[in-house]
């Protein structure tokens, strides 16, 4: 029993997200506190409470992320207590002078530049109104002065006190995402060479989905660490801003997927043709293996991550050169059949648009479809 519960304890404790939580919540609570202390017994603000209640939002996921809420809620709040002053001036009852701050608010919050903060226009003028002290000048400079001070306080504590940083996600993600996507390749070029040892084909097209999920989480874990480095002043920072290299390559395999993909699935209909489709010839599939395992190659020197863009650019001729001899070997073939060369051509047709998008280059008509049947299912 003992066991079991430092087992569940080591489990809590390590788990990253909720270590965030609650690291996020302590910090919220101690910008607060100075809020409050800096508001009430050092300033003797006439309504303190607004200090921490600032502070509390201004914890947000990310550095940066505090700093545009904080322009934004103090944009916001200020022109909610210019509003309240000026209906304060304009209106004697406070049920019409009510209707019209809050209307008003609405409309001026709904400004895209206020972003997730523009309600407080409404709120902060309702308030004030409620309160019967919209038109006294010196209350509502407190006002002011009060989230002003709540919102730098909790900026400060976000920004000073272990910082939020996102960068382990983006690690397994990329490194999850590049060895899936070979992993797939390199058994499409197996099976290609030699039938019966790429895995189950029948499985391919699932394993092919699974790599646009990862490619999404991948899409996603590389922004939040991107954010999160911005205005980071943690040391680790230096490896997350380091880590926005993963973003091209991640970007670019985004793109590149949905051909590989077709690929994928018109190699394993190649090799069960079914009519008009038929089968390839061993020259042609063995060109094309060593097409698809140079792909392969390309991917993996782009998530290595390597300081020297020797490796992917050694790959990357490698890619073009047997992507020439693939197209020379399907254009120069004697004999093949109108189904074969269907087969060759619906492989053939998204190679090319496959690598041009890893490289970053403009697409090019294969050299050698212009004796292929090439129409394969789902080609665009």
């Amino acid at each position: 029993m003992h066991v079991t519960t430092l087992r569940r304890l080591r489990s809590w404790a390590g788990d990253g997200q909720r270590n965030t939580v609650v690291v996020q919540s302590a910090k919220a609570a101690t910008a607060a506190v100075l809020a409050w202390i800096l508001a009430e017994r050092l300033l003797g603000l006439p309504q303190p409470f607004l200090a921490p209640y600032a502070a509390v939002f201004m914890i947000e996921v990310t550095v940066s992320r505090s700093l545009r809420v904080a322009g934004e809620q103090l944009a916001a709040v200020s022109l909610g207590v210019l509003l309240a002053a000026a209906v304060g001036m304009l209106l004697d009852s406070v049920t019409v002078g009510v209707g019209v701050a809050v209307l008003t608010g609405l409309l001026l919050g709904r400004w895209h530049r206020f972003g997730s903060s523009g309600v407080w226009v409404a709120v902060t003028a309702l308030l004030m109104v409620t309160y019967g002290d919209s038109d006294q000048p010196a209350i509502l400079g407190d006002r002011i002065l009060a989230i002003a001070l709540g919102a730098g306080t909790g900026v400060a504590v976000n920004a000073l006190l272990l910082p939020p940083l996102y960068l382990r996600r983006s690690e397994r993600a990329v490194t999850g995402l590049g060895s899936t996507a070979t992993s797939l390749l390199c058994d499409v070029a197996r099976e290609l060479r030699k039938p019966g040892t790429g895995g189950q084909p029948d499985r391919w097209a699932e394993r092919a989905a699974h790599v646009r999920v990862q490619l999404d989480d991948a899409l996603d874990a590389v922004a939040w660490t991107d954010e999160s480095a911005r205005a980071n002043m943690r040391r680790a920072a230096g490896a997350a801003a380091a880590g926005r290299k993963w973003k091209p390559a991640v970007v670019a395999l985004s793109e590149d997927w949905p051909q590989c993909t077709e690929i994928v699935r018109a190699t394993s209909l190649a090799l069960a043709p079914q009519p008009p489709f038929g089968p390839l010839d061993p020259e042609i599939r063995e060109s094309a293996a060593a097409f698809v395992d140079a792909l392969a190659d390309v991917i993996r020197a782009e998530f290595a991550f390597a300081d020297s863009r020797d490796a992917p650019v050694a790959a990357c001729r490698t890619a073009e050169e047997r992507l020439r001899n693939f197209e020379d070997a399907v254009s120069s073939h004697s004999g093949l059949t109108r189904g074969s060369s269907m087969s060759a051509g619906s492989i053939l047709r998204p190679s090319a648009a496959a690598l041009s998008l890893l490289t970053g280059e403009s697409p090019a008509s294969p050299s050698g479809t212009g004796s292929v049947d090439g129409g394969g299912p789902g080609v665009e």
